[in-house]
């Protein structure tokens, strides 16, 4: 293996734990959740001491989390299950495996917190979108190539998703849920940041 090829898998591991770390806001305190997709358990760390302070248990093969915004769930995708894992973030105890349309990669909650989407990796690809008051898949929004990430904006209007395979970016608008518009590109899309004009 060449030096080139080592730092390539140096970079490639840090990627896969900065972009599994997401902050919870419980009891006015941040915390981490940090995945293992090697394992079947999920860190919650604090940023402050650097201490595993709680930790989820059971869910095989974890890949996403995302926080819902009152800070009472948190969302796991199940790539062993092909489920959302409902955890209740009091306990850490999972309270339901939602099933999904195909394996599942990463996830994002809507700002109000009334949705949950969950990029499927799984051929033909997709985002699938998950009502939290009855946990259930409500549907799956079609896409241009199987989803790694799927992200909301930051106001809110907007479900973006990125496809490796498809080399497209996936715009729904989160209002209706159909199509906004899709951009091809030259390589496959894996993570994406977000940033507000000062105006908003």
């Amino acid at each position: 293996m060449t030096k080139k090829h080592a730092f390539r898998r140096c970079l490639t591991g840090a990627a896969a734990i900065v972009l599994c770390t997401l902050p919870l806001k419980a009891a006015n305190k941040v915390v981490i959740v940090q995945t293992n997709s090697a394992g079947d358990n999920v860190h919650i760390i604090d940023p402050a001491t650097n201490k595993v302070i709680g930790e989820i248990k059971g869910i095989e093969v974890n890949h996403g989390a995302a926080v819902a915004p009152d800070g009472s769930r948190i969302y796991v995708s199940d790539e062993a299950m092909s489920t959302l894992d409902v955890v209740d973030a009091k306990t850490l105890k999972v309270t339901n495996q939602i099933k999904l349309s195909g394996h599942p990669n990463n996830i994002a909650v809507g700002r109000d917190g009334r949705r949950v989407y969950v990029g499927i990796i799984q051929a033909p690809g997709g985002v699938d979108v998950i009502d939290t008051a009855s946990l259930q898949r409500v549907k799956t929004l079609p896409t241009k190539g199987s989803i790694h990430n799927a992200y909301v904006t930051p106001d809110g209007k907007y479900v973006v998703a990125g496809s490796i395979q498809g080399k497209t970016i996936n715009v729904f608008d989160a209002s209706t849920e159909e199509p906004a518009w899709t951009l091809q590109l030259d390589l496959g899309i894996r993570p994406m940041a977000f940033a507000r004009n000062p105006d908003g």
